[in-house]
C-alpha cells in the first residue's frame, strides 16, 4: 500500500491561535514564534532567514536564546517542548479542526 506524504508546516501543526498560546505560554516574543515555527516547517537557518528578512547569523542568535530560555539543547528537544507545553493549554469548546 503506498501512502501519499503531504509537508508539515508550522502554519498546520498548530492553528493561529494555539501559536499565540504557546508564545504566551513559553514566553517567546512574535519573532522568537517565527523562529520556532520555521523550526515546525524542518526550514534550516537559511531558508529561515530568507524567509523572515533576516541573516542566518541572526537566526542562529534567536535560535540560541530561544533554547537557553526553554531549557532545550536541539530542534528535537524544542518541538518536544513546544508539544509538552501545547498539552498543558486548556481544550478548545470545538473538537472540529480545519485542515
Amino acid at each position: 500500500m503506498i501512502t501519499e506524504l503531504r509537508a508539515v508546516s508550522g502554519q498546520s501543526v498548530f492553528v493561529p491561535t494555539e501559536w499565540r498560546a504557546l508564545a504566551s505560554g513559553l514566553g517567546l516574543s512574535p519573532r522568537e514564534c517565527g523562529i520556532v515555527r520555521a523550526v515546525f516547517d524542518g526550514a534550516s537557518e537559511r531558508d529561515t532567514a530568507v524567509r523572515l528578512g533576516l541573516s542566518p547569523h541572526t537566526v542562529h542568535t534567536y535560535l540560541w536564546r530561544i533554547y537557553r530560555k526553554l531549557h532545550v539543547q536541539s530542534r528535537e528537544e524544542l518541538l518536544v517542548r513546544v508539544f509538552a507545553e501545547f498539552r498543558s493549554l486548556p481544550k478548545r469548546a470545538t473538537t472540529s479542526r480545519k485542515r
